[in-house]
């Protein structure tokens, strides 16, 4: 895998570290195919329970793609759809990990950096946060399902107004608009309370996490495409199991539970 991806693990928090600095972590073809390999690592790790995904340095989440790359990656014939399809694989592997992922957006997050922030559960930014998506610069398309995932965050105005009123949000503004949940002071206190952050949802009941990200991303589907089997069910292993009675007493006996993930 590229070096341009770092995948590591602190106890029960796995990461994922955008690491092309000089490029203010653009991202490149072989950083979208490490994307599908990095999470399918996490996704196995029994230990990992929560994952972070932040860019390398203080300057950047991810400035969108590499353009110097684009007659390399992008032009030529199906280099295009390759280059749409392996995004878009590692984008899934992002939003469909049963894992509670956390995008820690630090500076500049344009582009590609909007695509994979939207696909986690949970978006914080620092003070320094700068989003935009300069789509009319380079007369590129955008899919219905990618844009989907854009418009399921901040809605259709605001989408509108960053592809095609070339707004730059800063750290406020995406507050306001529900980009981020949260807006923390860039350096120390953003990196103490994105690690604070993942080590409380780590400690919490497993099965919990995945059945409310799964139920909760059904909703969002279209109706035909839902799997409401699987979120009953779900549903139904919750209390069947032995952290719900873990949880139950240890609230009793005024502990904290120690969850087991079964």
């Amino acid at each position: 895998m590229t070096d341009k991806l770092i995948i590591k693990k602190e106890g029960p928090i796995g990461y994922m570290i955008f690491n092309n600095p000089e490029k203010l972590n653009a991202i490149s073809l072989d950083m979208w195919e490490g994307m599908s390999t990095g999470m399918k690592q996490l996704e196995a790790d029994d230990e990992v329970k929560v994952i972070v995904i932040k860019g390398s340095g203080e300057k950047a989440f991810i400035a969108g793609a590499d353009v110097s790359k684009y007659e390399e990656e992008r032009m030529g014939d199906n280099a295009q759809e390759h280059y749409a399809q392996t995004g878009w694989e590692g984008m899934m592997a992002v939003y469909n990990s049963s894992k509670t992922t956390i995008a820690a957006i630090n500076g500049y997050c344009y582009g590609g950096g909007i695509s994979v922030a939207v696909c986690c559960d949970i978006r914080y930014g620092s003070s320094t946060t700068q989003v935009a998506q300069p789509a009319l610069r380079y007369g590129i398309g955008y899919r219905y399902k990618s844009l989907r995932l854009v418009v399921d965050v901040v809605g259709a105005a605001p989408t509108k107004e960053l592809l095609l009123g070339g707004a730059v949000w800063n750290a406020d503004e995406c507050y306001d608009r529900g980009f981020v949940s949260k807006v923390v002071p860039a350096g120390e206190e953003f990196d103490s309370f994105i690690k604070k952050t993942a080590e409380r949802i780590a400690i919490g009941a497993p099965l919990t996490a995945k059945q409310v990200k799964f139920a909760i991303n059904q909703i969002v589907l279209d109706p035909d495409k839902r799997d409401l089997d699987t979120a009953e069910k779900m549903f139904l292993d919750c209390y069947a199991s032995d952290d719900y009675k873990e949880g139950v007493r240890a609230f009793a006996e005024k502990r904290k539970p120690v969850f087991k993930g079964r």
